[in-house]
């Protein structure tokens, strides 16, 4: 009776220390050991000496198959991520309705005075060349011309003298001249004239009250998020790839394994892990205690 009870409980024990042992000799020990020049074998443990091989291994899944395109692109674009993000999005909107503050005082509350002052310059010249551009484009000129020429030609037809000059090229001519000298006034008048105009509402609006805003446009609310939703659609759907490269996923968890120092290592994945550590120990533990109980039998 003695042995029967003796070599299992022996066995487990056995085999609950080896296990356990071989679990801390992933993590311990932390540095290499030498003894003279010596190194001594398997120190460092496994998991320190291969830190960085584990990084790249773990960077490389993770990039490539859980936090993929396809997956950030199923997850970004689904529609409860949208649904989300719009209901987020009129939760805030809506907020603005009791919002007392003027759009100053609101952009206080993030960013300095000479931020605030120096940005929006920027914009009113960003603003004030992108208007130009547009007038520039639409050659104003030529449709003040048109809704004049109707009242010219009369004029000239009423002269005798004139009309008989006055043939489709020369109307032409006229047109054409006239055209170009009212679009060179504009191009030459136009930056002042809308950078003061741009200066002016910039002032009004920096003092508007958040409130008053959402008031004045809350009908819009439906629209806007739908605008928002369909360029934040447009945007990240083409540019998803763009996206992962940059943000560079692999190096970013690379260089954070990397970083830990060993012990940080060990308490991550015993935190992550402990119960199925323990289960290997105690796994052991009965499989040392059955076989010292087979041993007995041969």
């Amino acid at each position: 009776m003695y042995k029967f009870i003796v070599a299992p409980v022996l066995g487990g024990v056995i085999g609950y220390i080896t296990n356990d042992l071989a679990i801390r000799m992933l993590f311990r020990p932390r540095k290499a050991i030498y003894i003279g020049k010596f190194h001594v074998p398997f120190t460092p443990g496994l998991i320190p000496s291969q830190k960085d091989r584990i990084a790249r291994s773990v960077g490389k899944v993770i990039s490539e198959q859980l936090l993929n395109e396809e997956t950030m692109r199923a997850t970004l674009l689904s529609e409860k991520t949208i649904a989300t993000l719009q209901s987020k999005v009129r939760e805030a909107v809506r907020g603005f309705f009791e919002d007392d503050r003027t759009i100053k005082e609101l952009l206080e509350t993030r960013f300095d005075s000479e931020t605030i002052r120096t940005n929006t310059l920027v914009l009113e010249d960003k603003l004030t060349v992108a208007i130009c551009e547009k007038i520039d484009e639409a050659k104003i000129g030529y449709s003040i011309v048109d809704s004049l020429m109707g009242n010219i030609m009369d004029m000239i037809a009423q002269n005798k003298v004139l009309s008989m000059f006055m043939d489709a090229s020369a109307k032409k001519a006229i047109r054409d001249k006239l055209a170009d000298k009212i679009n060179e006034l504009i191009s030459q008048n136009a930056p002042e004239t809308v950078h003061s105009t741009i200066h002016k509402y910039r002032a009004r609006f920096m003092n508007m009250r958040v409130c008053d805003i959402y008031e004045k446009y809350h009908d819009k609310e439906d629209w806007l998020i739908e605008r928002g939703t369909e360029l934040y659609i447009d945007i990240l759907g083409s540019n998803m790839e763009k996206v992962l490269q940059a943000l560079n996923l692999e190096q970013i968890i690379v260089d954070k394994i990397s970083g830990f120092d060993a012990a940080q290592l060990e308490e991550m994945i015993f935190g992550i892990m402990k119960r199925e550590l323990n289960a290997i120990v105690y796994l052991g533990a009965g499989l040392g205690f059955l076989m010292g109980f087979i041993n007995l039998l041969f």
